[in-house]
């Protein structure tokens, strides 16, 4: 009989969803049986992100909301877990008496344990290691909580770079690399047990390799990956636009499973707020690197990342930015509002900007953003392309181009049910908001 049934809501990015399914594998390898639905369980743990403002509010309502469960006894027990605790661990503690344990990035690999305590009313209290996260192996209990055809693996976690905006080596650590004999097993592993898709994930992945033995570089990892059998797609996510050199480029153009995708967070594009950010690259080499990436890898596809906001950035850096954005037309983009991180260098910047203009040029950028991806699906449609199916329904797949990231880049919706997992061919029939309409192409 299992020791509780438990629910676990996984919140912020691919990074923590990794350590999600950390704790779910620990849990279920423990003893506790794991429920879909929180109305079906013991016990619930919330896993938290506190990487910007809007994250953090997101965190502590899905919080309160479960904590409204253990206080109405219809809970027996309430773990927060994450970035959130690693942070304000004492301070939560003191004002959410409902919950039983908080458990730091560096400790959630003792989740079972700490689980144990708290229910049997021995414990309740704040797990955290100050400037610490806990990076998993190949050897690790994982249960996944996705797809089984597509997963992520995590290459690296903390970060060294000085950014001012960035709270994330506050909250996660210095860097530290994972070895490459970890990663090529890790990638045996779920390539055996029916993964098609690995998507590669750090804070910084053009950093992978600095701290080993021998410095070992990114594409050095790349080609490793590449020569496994059993994986069709490799996707590398998160790289340092200071950081990619010409290595890495050729080995990206050269890979046969490595697909032509570059994730590379610029942030901004003035010279003025880049330099204010503490970004080590100016908007000409930015301009340059996505020059050099389209010119050197056939069919690449860019997404990026920019903050509008930052304290000190005027009308004439936004309409910079603005420029860039217009010049290089990125596949793919996410913007968002700058706030003030405690611990940052930025957030002791004068200047700050108000927060209805911030707003507004948030809301400038996605629109411009918005017209060039749809002029850029629109010259899609009539091509064959071939797709990865992620979900099926009756009369509908979902799926994706290997120009699509997981949850981040849309879909292409086709027309027909077909086997989840499965690599097929489509002919592009139109566009619907960020997605893709398709039509499935008769099987030779």
């Amino acid at each position: 009989m299992a020791k509780a049934t438990v629910h676990f809501r996984s919140l912020g990015c691919p990074k923590n969803q990794l350590d999600t399914e950390v704790m779910l594998g620990s849990l279920a390898l423990d003893g506790y049986a794991i429920a879909e639905r929180l109305e079906d369980a013991d016990v619930a743990v919330v896993n938290t992100c506190s990487f910007i403002e809007s994250a953090r509010e997101e965190s502590i309502e899905a919080i309160l909301e479960v904590a409204d469960l253990r206080r109405e006894g219809r809970l027996r027990g309430l773990v927060v877990a994450g970035c959130l605790p690693q942070r304000y661990g004492a301070e939560l503690a003191r004002e959410l008496p409902e919950v039983d344990a908080f458990v730091g990035t560096g400790r959630f690999q003792e989740i079972a344990p700490i689980l144990d305590d708290a229910l049997s009313g021995r414990s309740r209290g704040v797990y955290v290691d100050a400037g610490r996260t806990h990076l998993y192996d190949e050897a690790s209990p994982r249960l996944a909580i996705g797809p089984r055809h597509s997963a992520y693996v995590k290459i690296a976690e903390g970060c060294n770079r000085p950014c001012a905006f960035c709270a994330i080596p506050g909250i996660r650590g210095r860097f530290q690399s994972r070895g490459p004999d970890s990663l090529v097993a890790e990638a045996e592993q779920l390539a055996a047990a029916g993964a098609r898709e690995i998507n590669l994930v750090a804070q910084d992945s053009t950093a992978w390799g600095w701290d080993l033995p021998g410095r070992p570089g990114l594409a050095e990892l790349l080609r490793r990956l590449d020569a496994l059998e059993g994986l069709d797609w490799i996707r590398l996510l998160y790289v340092y636009p200071s950081a990619v050199s010409d290595e890495l480029i050729e080995t990206i153009a050269g890979g046969r499973r490595i697909l032509p995708y570059v994730d590379v967070p610029m942030q901004h594009a003035s010279d003025s707020v880049l330099a204010a950010m503490k970004r080590g690259v100016t908007a000409a080499k930015q301009l340059d690197l996505t020059e050099r990436l389209r010119s050197n890898i056939p069919g690449v596809t860019l997404r990026t990342t920019f903050i509008v906001g930052f304290p000190g950035e005027t009308d004439a850096d936004f309409e910079e930015l603005c420029e860039f954005v217009r010049t290089v037309r990125f596949d793919h983009m996410g913007v968002f509002r700058y706030s003030d991180e405690e611990g940052t260098a930025a957030a002791a910047y004068p200047d700050k900007v108000p927060r209805e203009v911030a707003r507004e040029r948030q809301q400038h950028l996605v629109a411009l953003q918005s017209g060039i991806m749809r002029e850029r699906l629109e010259a899609l449609v009539g091509q064959e392309a071939e797709v990865l199916v992620d979900s099926s329904a009756a009369t509908t797949s979902s799926a994706r181009l290997a120009s699509q990231a997981p949850d981040i880049d849309g879909a292409v919706l086709v027309r027909g049910a077909l086997p989840a997992g499965s690599i097929t061919r489509v002919r592009i029939a139109g566009v619907q908001g960020a997605d893709l309409i398709a039509d499935p192409l008769p099987v030779a």
